[in-house]
């Protein structure tokens, strides 16, 4: 028992302050802007910046692979701050609940630039040097690029196809950070064992009328163009995670409208209504909303 005697107690001082990663407000962006971003991080502890430096942007808990290339971030004018934050509202951040907001459903780090560029190289003409993204994810961070005077001379049409962009890398983000899942049932419904009839595309009709009746719908567009996803045997082995990223583009950024002449195929409208149901009795989160919405 003598071995364990204790020596005299030593106090304990007081507790260290944690010092906090940026300090708000961080500049001279329009006070209700600068009084906005206080608010989001009171509320949702999320990190809502419009100066911060290239390693901010760049940095990773884990160290990402040697050979991605490394983009620029252009810091925008502070005087568009509250109008970025408008727009970031309307396309996203209303549209979730607040308890989702508070568990992760915002980043701990939203970045607002100008723009985000990467150097294509030597040898390009001039202006066509770089290329440009209208955001970036890095860890628990995304950057929307576009903060400065464009915000207010897009039309309605240039952000809805802005929105659409930024809105499918958000559900990417929630999905690969397993902040959101996907339900067991969807998977359910089509085959993904046997290869569906080879070429999908316009030129073959009856074989995209077969492709929709299995439940499969186009992976993207270019203006009305539908592009599917399906070219062959060598992209069925992806044919899960391809038939996901379809649905997330349709009940994410689709209007009612343009899903119509789709939602008349049994499988397509089952597995359609399985994702909707799913975000809305899970997550509260009505993503037709988000794909109905005009500005």
């Amino acid at each position: 028992m003598m071995l364990f005697s204790c020596k005299k107690d030593v106090k304990i001082g007081p507790p260290v302050p944690i010092r906090e990663d940026y300090t708000l407000p961080q500049g001279n962006a329009p006070k209700e802007a600068n009084d906005k971003i206080i608010e989001l991080y009171k509320s949702y502890g999320s990190y809502f910046l419009y100066i911060y430096t290239q390693k901010d942007f760049e940095w990773m808990q884990s160290a990402g692979t040697a050979s991605s290339k490394i983009d620029t971030v252009v810091l925008g004018n502070p005087a568009y701050t509250m109008d970025m934050l408008n727009y970031l509202n309307d396309i996203w951040l209303k549209f979730l609940p607040d308890n989702f907001k508070k568990s992760e459903g915002i980043p701990y780090r939203v970045l607002m630039a100008d723009s985000i560029k990467q150097y294509r190289g030597a040898g390009y003409p001039p202006g066509m040097e770089y290329l440009y993204f209208d955001y970036k994810v890095v860890g628990k961070s995304i950057t929307f690029a576009g903060m400065n005077a464009s915000l207010s001379t897009m039309t309605s049409d240039q952000k809805i196809a802005k929105r659409n962009v930024i809105i499918g890398a958000i559900w990417n983000y929630y999905l690969q950070n397993k902040i959101l899942d996907i339900p067991d049932a969807f998977y359910k419904v089509s085959d993904y064992v046997t290869y569906p009839t080879s070429p999908i595309n316009a030129a073959n009709p009856a074989n995209v009328d077969a492709f929709r009746k299995r439940g499969f719908l186009p992976t993207s567009y270019t203006g009305t163009v539908a592009s599917e996803w399906y070219y062959g045997t060598y992209s069925w082995p992806n044919a899960k995670p391809s038939d996901l990223s379809s649905y997330l583009l349709h009940i994410l950024s689709r209007t009612d409208a343009q899903m119509q002449s789709y939602l008349a195929y049994p499988l397509v409208k089952q597995k359609f209504d399985i994702l909707v149901n799913y975000f809305k009795s899970k997550y509260q989160i009505d993503v037709r909303a988000i794909a109905n919405a005009t500005y």
